[in-house]
């Protein structure tokens, strides 16, 4: 089996996955070295590896515009940051999943003059030699705080990185990466480095718990259970979640229909996932927000996580910092479903979303 999948979905079409924490004091020393682009008359890519939490190797792509004149200051620039799972810097869950959608942000970013920096995960795709070979090791090593440890890393290094403008530096987190980016951005406030804009791209605006309830919820009725097999599974749910907030691991006895939801070596990290609430971290974040959600996102909610997570920050002291844009027909990945069956991963990112994410970048950060 692929060492990929230890990090499954949350739920079959859920994507809030699994990443980590805790700002190390400096950013490992990064060795970059130039790689071929797509469209080197837009942007360059340098691949590398930077260090993370306790010291994890984060394989990563660093994409700079190209064609035009470097900013005297340097590029405006944003860490890139992706969803829940096995998902690569991509955007990506090879074989199975591609979607691309990082990738397609980073050099459209770049042919507009924004610099991006995106990674893989702990242990996963090009990390995946770093994984623990011993499973009792994994509690640890995929802790939520060395998630979010990661991409306060990632983005120290990219802000203090020779051509980037550290003061028009920000992140954008995709699903599961869009809680992780505001969780690393109240590190990086702690140590006088935080983020001059936020994109929260499909975000959820609850406690995951929430969002799990309703996803099983969805699942059952999908899959057309009998009302007795729904409370049973939603009775099994309550309580293995109940035991991981109380003691940080997985039940032993958890059903097989929610082993893939729960992993055994997932306790800790679930238990300081499951409660928090997105919503106060948004309210602490002090810059600017851009709220992305597609209208056909089917796995976090239009109504219920958007509309919280804008009433959040239009409750800080400067509400007007924040932007809402809803986009008809896009998927949970933004992409457009060609029919009610196509689940929306594949193809290229619509031109008025992509031009939506410039123009509200630009007005902040001054590119041209």
């Amino acid at each position: 089996m692929s060492r990929y999948l230890l990090f499954p979905f949350l739920l079959p079409g859920l994507l809030l996955g699994l990443l980590p924490g805790l700002l190390p004091g400096l950013l490992l020393a990064l060795l970059l070295h130039p790689m071929p682009a797509a469209a080197e008359d837009a942007f360059t890519v340098n691949h590398g590896v930077a260090q993370g939490a306790g010291g994890a190797p984060l394989a990563l792509s660093l994409v700079l515009p190209a064609g035009r004149n470097q900013p005297a200051a340097g590029w405006p620039a944003l860490l890139l940051i992706q969803g829940s799972g096995p998902t690569d810097r991509d955007g990506n869950q090879p074989p199975y999943l591609r979607t691309d959608l990082l990738r397609q942000i980073a050099e459209y970013l770049a042919s507009q003059g924004i610099a991006t920096l995106r990674y893989d995960k702990r242990g996963m795709h090009a990390n995946n030699a770093t994984l623990p070979d011993n499973p009792a090791e994994f509690d640890s090593f995929f802790r939520w705080e060395n998630f979010v440890g990661d991409a306060a890393s990632a983005f120290r290094f990219l802000a203090e990185h020779p051509g980037i403008d550290g003061k028009r530096s920000g992140i954008l987190g995709h699903s599961e990466g869009g809680v992780i980016a505001l969780a690393a951005s109240s590190l990086l406030r702690a140590t006088g480095a935080e983020p001059a804009v936020l994109v929260l791209a499909a975000t959820p605006g609850r406690p995951l718990e929430a969002v799990v309830t309703e996803q099983l919820e969805r699942v059952l009725a999908e899959q057309k259970a009998t009302p007795a097999q729904t409370r049973a599974v939603m009775a099994a749910n309550k309580r293995v979640s109940a035991a991981i907030l109380a003691e940080g691991k997985v039940p032993a006895d958890t059903p097989r229909s929610l082993a893939a939801l729960y992993p055994s070596y997932a306790g800790p990290f679930l238990q300081a996932l499951l409660p928090l609430d997105p919503t106060r971290l948004a309210r602490e974040y002090r810059g600017p927000v851009l709220l992305l959600q597609g209208e056909a996102d089917n796995q976090v909610s239009p109504g219920r996580d958007l509309d919280a997570m804008a009433k959040a920050l239009a409750a800080r002291p400067k509400p007007e910092q924040h932007t809402a844009l809803r986009f008809a027909g896009l998927s949970h990945n933004f992409k457009r479903p060609a029919n009610t069956e196509d689940p929306g991963l594949a193809g290229p990112l619509p031109q008025d979303l992509l031009g939506a994410l410039h123009d509200w970048l630009r007005q902040r950060l001054g590119t041209d």
